[in-house]
């Protein structure tokens, strides 16, 4: 159906007058009664019964006036809505998260931003770098965060924050007194560790054989919390992200280990599909990320 039909009635049925819609609508006098006369036709009823010299709604014509400003309204509506999106005043935005990073991260972030931004809902996934990776290639976020390495070229990767990932055992263990290990020690160790499609798995594999460490690992786990109770119960030592355990009170009972060779560092990322088109209220939760973190 043409929306001008529609706005062209409406101003014929509120005025009765195809003079007065004419006027208001800045067309002429015939194109109000051809866009009438179409329109009777497309939906096979006739809308105006003309005698003499005015107009009169018919029954349908009525009928058809109450819908037609429901769809005005709605129309007038939306557009208030999409203008008010556009201008960053409400919306929803979509967001994507490997574990750590959704967990420990985020949830502070979206807090504070949705405390400053009241009209703004935020909808979060959490999953590991590669379903994060699936889901932004198949538009079902609006971007993602994640700690590892991508395998689709369809999608851009930005450096949001740079993180560490540290080893962990619980206060009783032999270990526990130490601050740094060397890499003999993780030889000897039960190695508590993510799953494989994880971001930080990824980083640590490629850590310690890059640096010809043997280890044993012991369990794979699918979260970082459970990585860190499963510690606590002295199954073994834990390789967890320093963000899982700083400003948490696990260090009555969780003590941090660092390899003597060096930090084990890596960064975080904001992924984006390169054919997305990132809304104000997107880039504004980004700059506010970044800013806020």
């Amino acid at each position: 159906m043409n929306f001008r039909r529609l706005e062209i009635f409406y101003e014929t049925a509120k005025n009765l007058s195809m003079t007065e819609a004419s006027k208001k609508l800045y067309i002429t006098q015939p194109s109000v009664s051809q866009a009438i006369k179409e329109l009777e036709e497309e939906i096979n009823s006739k809308l105006f019964d003309r005698i003499g010299k005015k107009l009169y709604l018919t029954h349908e014509g009525e009928i058809f006036l109450i819908y037609t400003r429901r769809i005005l309204n709605l129309y007038e509506e939306s557009n208030k809505i999409l203008s008010e999106i556009n201008d960053g005043e409400r919306g929803k935005i979509y967001l994507g998260a490997s574990s750590t990073i959704g967990t420990y991260i985020l949830p502070e972030i979206m807090n504070n931003y949705c405390n400053d931004y009241k009209n703004i809902d935020i909808s979060l996934k959490i999953g590991n770098t590669e379903s994060i990776e699936s889901l932004v290639l198949n538009n079902e976020i609006d971007f993602g965060f994640i700690e590892g390495n991508l395998k689709s070229d369809e999608i851009i990767k930005t450096i949001m924050w740079e993180d560490e990932i540290v080893f962990i055992c619980n206060n009783k263990h032999r270990l526990s007194n130490l601050d740094f290990i060397d890499s003999n020690e993780i030889r000897k160790e039960k190695l508590i560790i993510r799953e494989k499609g994880s971001g930080l798995r990824e980083i640590v594999d490629n850590y310690l054989i890059n640096n010809h460490i043997t280890h044993n690992i012991f369990m794979e786990l699918g979260n970082s919390e459970a990585i860190i109770r499963t510690v606590k119960n002295g199954l073994g030592i834990g390789c967890i992200s320093l963000k899982c355990i700083e400003n948490t009170n696990f260090g009555e009972r969780i003590k941090i280990l660092r390899l003597k060779n060096g930090a084990i560092k890596r960064k975080l990322y904001l992924i984006v599909h390169k054919d997305k088109l990132l809304t104000k209220n997107m880039k504004n939760f980004i700059e506010y990320a970044i800013n806020n973190k």
